[in-house]
């Protein structure tokens, strides 16, 4: 498996085309020069050129402005023998001179963009899971710039003048050069090609030329920006905006982009450590739906970043790909299974356990050539089946989960399996194929383990109705057909009870099948575009069962938190549910949803439910909730003990007399051990989280039943006690 980053390497050998970026240097080497003389412009134009040997790019422009220009001072002086000499030198009008000439040939002859680095720059520090999300990205990014649709006005004319007539730095250069091959090849035939060229090549009239040429394609392109920057659009204007804006692109900036980006394969496979900084549990019962982390395959080994588990209910781990017969691979092409056998590969399972989130596995593919799809998917199911119905919890969780009459549904090494199928045959044959695969593995997998889900993962662009017309892209593929579709996914979804109207809590624990939708990110109209995108394929009964199902998927880029947290309130408001990635975060982030923060800390923030405080789990809390199994091991001992106590109690003579008299112990041994424990378990174990409020009253109702049944026992006794030595006496 690879991904795709922009490279720092490559974006600063991007900025060595800068010509102009030793300008400081370049003028204060001139303004040495100033009044020294030199005996002849040859002179000075070899010195000077010597000093110019670091900045080649400005020697020839040096060397004629010092043999053709009016403004190089010459004066005539008489030297020791009588003779008259001419020297020569620069004055403070010369250098002026000099340096416009410098800036101005450089710009003309440069492709260097600045805006085109400063662009690439910013997605700096990104990975994208493949080359198309990387390039939807950007055209993205270059529409937040221009503040394309975004309902808000401001003054963007100087940087959109700037932009542009550095988006064109390249055409003009194509340009000149067209035009001087063009006199080149006709001054060829001439006797004297150097006077030709002289005489009919006049770059500085070429390059005014082409200057006018430009200048309407720049009022053409600023005009398009202007008329939507900064406005309210319809979903009609935004396709027409974006689609013109994917041809600027593709003209001017794709090339810098594509010069930017590296693929980065991975050759070997490291050991997942998660959770590296201290962490509580998931606040399930705090969010607002199901929020699922994508935690990428080269985050692994990472011991720079940790996993927040507070802000979500799911990790994805993205990371295994299928080879052509369906054998499931890790990301360096290891066979998965035997991998994953070894305990220190499996671990980080029982980690995301620990802290009450449920794994998912996702399984990528993209190449279906030559794959023959009936064997093909009867490998892979057998490949999913063993993958997750494996067990890795302890002997010792596995022995109190046996032992308690706690429910627990982490044992196995996954949770549910994610497909994520691009460029998938979309031919009515492949799609029942994948149809009949997708159900039996449904079925299957639920038959051993009833929590399990089956999701789906697919890009937003594949599921529009028109792709040219939502999102303008480059290459022009057939949409909404075949597995990518909304309707095929209902078909697939097959549910029961389709028009009970169930609770946002309801939805987080009963839907057993997801379809992720990844955004096409920053650009925050995408939330929007999507859900319009499913109004317009479905409605009634199927719109609102999809939604229970739909997952947007935002592929953050550490940047945009402004935005980032407003999108967050507006996917609670909306959607049931919604997933992150890369879900990660550095050790030294701030806790806070705001700049070099922490994605979990936005989660419990922007996407909780009424009951949410968005407040942390304490350092208490924490080690109890990820040590629940020790504890719940704990409190069924003190119940065992308590009713081997009470037996004793009420069957023991012995025993009932030890306890008459130190009935503070018998409170101390039945009562308190228990009622500890169980204010522990209602309060911090998340399994019981949930009826907190009931059980919260039971260790209290233990303790005053239990004290009024002694204490009542006690009474009976002493009251019984004398009637029984009168009866002895009488008789």
């Amino acid at each position: 498996m690879s991904y795709y980053t922009i490279s720092p390497e490559k974006v600063e050998k991007y900025a060595e085309q800068d010509l102009l970026k030793d300008t400081a240097a370049v003028f204060d080497t001139l303004n040495q020069q100033k009044a020294f003389k030199y005996e002849s412009r040859s002179q000075m134009a070899e010195k000077i050129n010597e000093k110019f040997k670091v900045y080649p790019q400005h020697q020839k422009i040096v060397n004629n402005f010092i043999q053709t220009s009016w403004t190089v001072r010459e004066d005539t002086v008489t030297d020791v023998m009588g003779m008259l000499n001419m020297q020569a030198y620069l004055d403070d009008n010369s250098i002026d001179s000099l340096k416009w000439y410098i800036v101005d040939d450089a710009t003309n002859q440069m492709v260097f963009s600045q805006q085109a680095y400063d662009f690439v720059k910013q997605m700096e520090g990104t990975e994208f899971l493949d080359s198309t999300q990387l390039h939807r990205y950007a055209k993205n990014l270059l529409a937040s710039s221009f503040k394309l649709c975004s309902g808000k006005v401001n003054n963007l004319d100087k940087y959109i003048d700037a932009t542009l007539e550095s988006f064109f730095t390249k055409k003009r250069k194509n340009l000149v050069d067209s035009i001087r091959n063009v006199q080149s090849e006709k001054c060829k035939k001439e006797k004297d090609y150097g006077a030709c060229m002289e005489k009919k090549c006049n770059m500085r009239q070429i390059y005014s030329n082409v200057g006018k040429i430009l200048i309407s394609d720049i009022h053409r392109e600023k005009r398009f920006i202007k008329r939507y920057s900064g406005r309210i659009c319809s979903d009609d204007l935004w396709k027409k905006s974006f689609d013109r804006l994917d041809t600027l692109y593709s003209l001017y900036l794709r090339d810098v982009v594509d010069s930017s980006l590296v693929k980065i394969d991975n050759s070997e496979d490291a050991p997942i450590n998660l959770n590296i900084k201290t962490c509580g549990c998931s606040h399930k019962e705090e969010l607002n739906g199901g929020v699922v982390g994508f935690y990428p395959y080269w985050y692994s080994g990472d011991t720079t970043k940790w996993v927040d588990f507070e802000g979500i209910t799911r990790l994805a781990y993205y990371g295994l790909q299928i080879d052509e017969s369906g054998t499931l691979h890790t990301a360096s092409g290891a066979p998965a299974l035997a991998y994953l056998d070894k305990e220190e590969n499996y671990e980080f399972v029982n980690e995301v356990h620990r802290h009450n989130v449920k794994l998912d596995w996702v399984i990528f593919k993209e190449d279906w050539k030559g794959v023959k799809l009936k064997e093909f998917f009867n490998k892979l199911s057998f490949e999913i089946d063993a993958l997750l119905n494996t067990k890795v919890n302890s002997y010792f969780q596995r022995f109190v989960n046996a032992f308690t009459f706690y429910t627990d549904e982490f044992e196995n090494r996954g949770d549910g399996v994610t497909l994520y199928f691009k460029n998938f045959p979309k031919d009515e044959e492949s799609k029942l194929s994948f149809n009949e695969f997708f159900k039996g593995l449904k079925d299957s997998l639920i038959s051993k383990n009833e929590y399990v889900h089956v999701n789906l993962m697919m890009d937003r662009s594949d599921l529009a109705i028109d792709k040219r017309q939502l999102f303008a892209d480059s290459l022009i593929q057939d949409s909404h057909s075949g597995i990518y579709s909304y309707n095929n996914f209902l078909v697939l979804l097959n549910a029961q009870d389709a028009d009970r109207k169930i609770s946002r809590k309801q939805i987080r624990d009963e839907v057993k099948n997801y379809l992720f939708v990844v955004l096409d990110e920053p650009a925050s109209r995408n939330k929007q575009i999507l859900l319009n995108d499913l109004n317009l394929q479905l409605d009634s009964l199927d719109r609102r069962n999809m939604l229970h199902s739909l997952v947007p998927v935002v592929w953050f880029d550490n940047v945009g938190w402004r935005q980032f947290s407003k999108d967050a309130l507006y996917y609670n408001d909306t959607y049931y549910n919604l997933g992150v990635g890369p879900y990660a975060t550095a050790l030294d982030a701030e806790e806070n949803c705001a700049t070099s923060g922490n994605l979990g800390d936005c989660m419990l923030k922007h996407f909780e439910n009424e009951e949410g405080d968005g407040l942390r789990q304490g350092a208490v809390a924490s080690f109890f909730c990820t040590h629940r199994w020790a504890f719940r091991f704990l409190n069924i001992i003190t119940f065992l003990i308590a009713i081997g106590v009470l037996v004793a109690y009420f069957t023991s003579f012995r025993v009932s007399d030890f306890f008459n008299s130190n009935l503070a112990l018998l409170l101390g041994i039945v009562v308190a051990p228990s009622a500890v424990m169980m204010t522990i378990i209602s309060r911090l174990d998340p399994s019981v989280a949930a009826y907190r409020g009931t059980f919260g009253l039971l260790p209290i109702l233990l303790l005053l039943l239990t004290v009024i049944a002694i204490i009542l026992l006690q009474v009976y006794r002493k009251n019984d006690l004398p009637k029984r030595r009168g009866m002895y006496k009488g008789k």
